[in-house]
Parts: C-alpha cells; sequence; structure tokens
C-alpha cells in the first residue's frame, strides 16, 4: 500500500542537500482534460495521479535524462502546472515536490524585502514562517519553465539567503 504523507518544511533543514533527482517528475496543478490526455500521449501513458493529491501527477521514466523530460513535458502542460523532478533521499524514499520553496534568510526580513526577493527571481510569496521571522515559503510560478532545481540553486546563492530547499511531500510503502 502506497500513500503521501506532507512533511513539516523544518524536516529536511539540516539535509536539504541530500535530496537527488531519480527517475521522473511530478505535475502539479489543475490539468485540463485536454492537456492531460495530451500529457498521456506524450509520456506513452506513463503517467498517473497520486493518491490523496488530486492536482499531482507523475510520470515515471527510469534513465531519463530529467532536464530534458522536464522541458519536453513543460511544453505540453504549458502554465496549467509546475512540473519538477522526482527526488530521491539518502535512504531511496521518493520525494514528491510540491511547488514550494522553503526559504532561510540570514536574519528576519521584512515584507517589503519579501517582495523585493520574490520579484528579483520570479517567484510568489506564499507565506511568512510565523514562527521564524527569517523564513518564508514561495512558489514557482506556472508560467515558469525553469529546471526546478536550478530555481532552488539560484535562490540558495542570494546573498541574503542562509538556505533554500523544496518543500516535498514523502511516499512511504506500508509492510
Amino acid at each position: 500500500m502506497c500513500g503521501v504523507v506532507t512533511l513539516d518544511p523544518g524536516t529536511f533543514m539540516s539535509i536539504e542537500d541530500s535530496r537527488f533527482p531519480k527517475g521522473g517528475v511530478v505535475v502539479i496543478g489543475s490539468l485540463s482534460g485536454a492537456t492531460q490526455e495530451r500529457l498521456a500521449q506524450a509520456t506513452d501513458g506513463n503517467v498517473r495521479q497520486v493518491p490523496g493529491a488530486p492536482l499531482t501527477h507523475i510520470v515515471e521514466k527510469p534513465g531519463t535524462d530529467l532536464r530534458k523530460l522536464s522541458q519536453r513535458i513543460n511544453g505540453v502542460v504549458g502554465s496549467e502546472g509546475i512540473v519538477a523532478p522526482i527526488f530521491t533521499d539518502a535512504e531511496g524514499n521518493s520525494l514528491l515536490p510540491t511547488g514550494s520553496l522553503q526559504v532561510r534568510f540570514k536574519q528576519a526580513v521584512t515584507d517589503s524585502s519579501l517582495d523585493e526577493f520574490a520579484t528579483r527571481h520570479n517567484v510568489k510569496l506564499a507565506q511568512r514562517n510565523k514562527w521564524s521571522p527569517q523564513q518564508a515559503e514561495f512558489t514557482v510560478r506556472t508560467d515558469d519553465t525553469r529546471y526546478f532545481p536550478d530555481i532552488a540553486t539560484e535562490l540558495k546563492t542570494d546573498k541574503e539567503v542562509a538556505a533554500a530547499w523544496p518543500d516535498v511531500q514523502a511516499t512511504f510503502r506500508r509492510v
């Protein structure tokens, strides 16, 4: 039996660099019937919806260049969704990106500096972390065709940022 659990964004703070792209991509968004049909055709029917996550579809293609697959799927999905590679953690568990990124700044930030940061990096501010004034969540725009890990890397290199990592849902198997 498989399922999906959403992990607390802080869960991976100490290991955000231990996520590795693996064997496929996720598409996050409300896809029209026509887009779902085109997606199934473009992937030879190798697409499935994630149980318990109706706006998340998985395209599994082991051994495929995930950057190229992401670009191809982006061309099919257009602005209806966000395309990101499936990640795996050090134990081999699949981690499904949600389309959001967590950013921890070096110091507490103002609303206006968060807006400027979002504009500078072409992301949208989703919410501030109410327990940590130096942390905020940003979402990737559906019209953004950049490779999802590149966006996280770009955010990490900003001089104001201490750490940035993709928000994920972990898949698990009951044994």
